[in-house]
């Protein structure tokens, strides 16, 4: 061929979300973090109200819906960009701060989108060891040089669960330079009612080289509408929206993002929810003889055993048979493990007993 698209971008294989395949059509996905409970009736009722204007462009920064936000987690508003999805605001992030001779560190364990982007940008990723599942700052900090420019750290981290105490969050950053910037992922924040953690908008408020993530996709439930958003400061602010789209985030998305983010009651709804279920599930993965690791988030990371027959991937097409979707883990070097998400009380349930059935001595015949 003539033409040729950058060397990062021909070496770089397409990022496919994997939430499994089943050949059943009522399915239980539990495969995407999504959440458990659905989307707000309110935001559904903004959304359905919408229908009028389509042939109008979205503002191109919604000034409501960032009042919104800024209110609902007590914010400065004018720290906050919107954008579709985290997804977008990750990808934007490298190609404004990192260029072909820069290097970005992420965990071993981390969301696959972090190297991804920083691939697109043709910058080099530096892979930073976890210390088992959980993120290592010492790691992390002993990968630096004066090629970094950008550190990727989701806490609490997808798909393992786990995350990192505040101290040692604080420990991170006061240890890098300040040319590096801090991308702290807290996608779960939400769901986490813990001592020790910390989502990350106290050190935007006091560093210029913070910048916190935050989406309308799991708490929420928006996630067919793709919306996010980012907490920094003006300068990083400024820059992003050179590279972002000019009509980022659509106005359907604008329209349910308020009415989600007002919506405190559903919000509350969800949290006890998850809560519940979480160590309703913990206690049943104890009965069965599977060991997880511990997670503040919606979803659980479940170890099988390293038998073929009991194997994650057995595992994993014993259930999508009975039409219930789970992740296999083995694109994260995980092969041994499924990430199960948080469903409802019947979808909870149902998983459950399959499993009991997938681990019994004669599962030869139910596959």
């Amino acid at each position: 061929m003539s033409i040729s698209a950058k060397s990062s971008i021909e070496k770089l294989k397409t990022y496919k979300p994997n939430f499994g395949k089943s050949k059943l059509d009522n399915l239980i996905r539990l495969s995407a973090n999504e959440g458990a409970l659905g989307t707000s009736l309110k935001a559904i009722k903004a959304v359905k109200s919408f229908s009028t204007n389509l042939h109008r462009y979205p503002p191109q920064v919604s000034e409501d819906l960032i009042r919104a936000i800024g209110k609902r987690y007590s914010l400065n508003k004018d720290r906050i960009i919107l954008g579709n999805g985290s997804d977008e605001l990750i990808s934007i992030i490298a190609q404004a701060f990192l260029d072909t001779k820069d290097e970005a560190i992420y965990t071993e364990y981390g969301f696959l989108q972090f190297p991804q982007a920083i691939a697109v940008a043709g910058a080099k990723g530096v892979i930073a060891k976890d210390n088992g599942l959980t993120a290592s700052v010492d790691n992390i900090l002993s990968k630096i040089n004066k090629k970094t420019k950008v550190i990727f750290l989701a806490n609490a981290n997808n798909p393992t669960g786990t995350f990192i105490p505040k101290d040692e969050v604080i420990r991170l950053h006061s240890s890098i330079p300040p040319n590096v910037l801090l991308v702290y992922d807290a996608a779960y924040s939400e769901f986490i009612n813990h001592h020790d953690y910390i989502d990350g908008s106290s050190l935007v408020e006091k560093n210029e080289n913070v910048i916190m993530l935050r989406t309308f996709s799991k708490l929420h439930g928006l996630a067919s509408l793709r919306l996010g958003w980012g907490y920094c400061s003006q300068y990083i602010i400024d820059n992003l929206m050179k590279v972002r789209g000019p009509f980022s985030v659509n106005t359907p998305a604008i329209i349910a993002g308020i009415a989600a983010v007002e919506d405190i009651d559903f919000q509350k709804m969800s949290v006890a929810h998850n809560f519940e279920w979480m160590a309703w599930f913990e206690k049943q993965l104890k009965i069965l003889n599977l060991t997880f690791e511990k997670s503040l988030t919606n979803f659980l990371l479940i170890k099988f055993p390293n038998d073929i027959k009991y194997s994650a991937q057995s595992a994993e097409d014993f259930l999508a048979k009975k039409g219930i979707l789970v992740r296999g883990m083995a694109v994260y070097n995980l092969p041994n493990y499924l990430r199960v998400s948080i469903g409802t009380e019947k979808e909870n349930i149902t998983l459950i007993n399959e499993l009991k059935k997938f681990l019994e001595k004669d599962n030869d015949n139910n596959i």
